[in-house]
């Protein structure tokens, strides 16, 4: 498959020298364009759902994805080295069946993941066209959404890794600067001084500072299992050392989604209306930010639910292929994993 445009061919069977044209700064935009969304703003809201302060919370963000950057980035060596995905490199340490107990566990990490992305990115579209342009937010409009997120990821996974590529040049830039915009939207209101309701004497302080920096850690060890799926295309030659680099620069931007809710959960705590329930981060953001920002909003869940939602649901269908051999190409894989994953994704709903 040598463009964009054309349904990838590769499995999860060694990726020939001369096809192996992707770079670290690939890697990191696949990385990174994945964790770009409000799936990821959502877990930097949770300090301040625990209880903790805006300080607290920071600490709590930083440790997590610090420490879980640095799990991650020998994860990224495997497929440049081997030329295919984690999965399949693991089982020379757990063996052929050994291997699948981890397998099993990517897939439920990728679901958790996909419709993470898909109802945060569509209850955000929802939302913001509600008070955009008057939108009625019921099941139908949200079934729609989730719909429509789900079925673009599924398109864009059996396409393959250089859609994927694609997707996520784009993604990156343009996510990251509609997040940035949240300066000017929220500057004046926010409080750094946000105090929680969890202080630092007090019982539960540090039940509720570690499960947040867990929470945190688990978007960065998250990506272990799927790594390879993008690395596999690096040139086995390439440097160790940038390979690792570019996963721990990919981790370290993600503090503009981790931080753009941690802020903004500080708000929706302390200025949404009382109609807005305590868990409703992406309905309390709605509440709280000024009309002009409703479009960027609506933006940042097209286009990072995309992101999220394809890293995620590509690497199973690849993982899964590799599993049933015989049975299921990489695009029946994606195909199969991408239609039982939707349906979960409405029934837990």
């Amino acid at each position: 498959m040598s463009h964009s445009t054309g349904i990838e061919t590769n499995g999860v069977e060694q990726i020939p020298d001369d096809q192996r044209d992707a770079s670290p700064l690939d890697l990191f935009r696949l990385i990174f364009g994945g964790a770009n969304t409000f799936a990821t703003a959502v877990l930097g809201s949770f300090p301040v759902l625990f209880g903790l302060s805006f300080q607290a919370g920071v600490w709590a963000i930083l440790l997590g994805v610090g420490v879980g950057a640095l799990i991650l980035a020998p994860m990224g060596l495997f497929g440049a080295l081997n030329g295919t995905n984690n999965a399949v490199s693991s089982g020379a340490h757990f063996g052929v069946h050994g291997r699948i107990v981890g397998s099993f566990l990517s897939l439920l990490t990728a679901v958790a993941f996909f419709s993470l992305s898909v109802w945060s990115s569509g209850d955000a579209l929802v939302g913001g066209a509600k008070r955009l342009a008057g939108l009625p937010e019921t099941d139908l409009t949200l079934g729609l959404a989730y719909g429509l997120f789900a079925v673009l990821v599924l398109v864009v996974c059996i396409f393959g890794f250089r859609f994927m590529l694609w997707v996520n040049k784009i993604a990156v830039w343009a996510s990251s600067l509609l997040f940035l915009l949240g300066i000017f939207a929220f500057a004046g209101p926010f409080d750094a001084g946000f105090a929680g309701s969890v202080n630092l004497s007090q019982p539960g302080f540090w039940a509720a500072f570690v499960g947040a920096a867990i929470l945190a850690m688990s978007n960065p060890v998250s990506f272990g299992a799927f790594l390879g799926d993008w690395s596999r295309y690096i040139p086995r030659q390439t440097p160790k050392s940038r390979i690792m680099l570019a996963v721990i620069a990919a981790q370290v931007a993600t503090l503009i989604p981790f931080l753009f809710g941690l802020c903004t959960a500080t708000l929706v705590a302390s200025q949404a209306p009382d109609y807005i329930s305590a868990n409703n981060y992406v309905g309390g953001l709605l509440a709280v930010a000024p009309s002009w920002f409703f479009l960027p909003v609506c933006l940042i869940a097209v286009i990072g639910g995309m992101s999220t939602g394809t890293t995620a649901l590509y690497g199973t269908g690849l993982d899964m292929s590799s599993v049933f051999p015989r049975l299921l190409s990489r695009a029946g894989a994606t195909l199969l994993i991408g239609v039982l994953a939707i349906g979960f994704i409405f029934i837990g709903r």
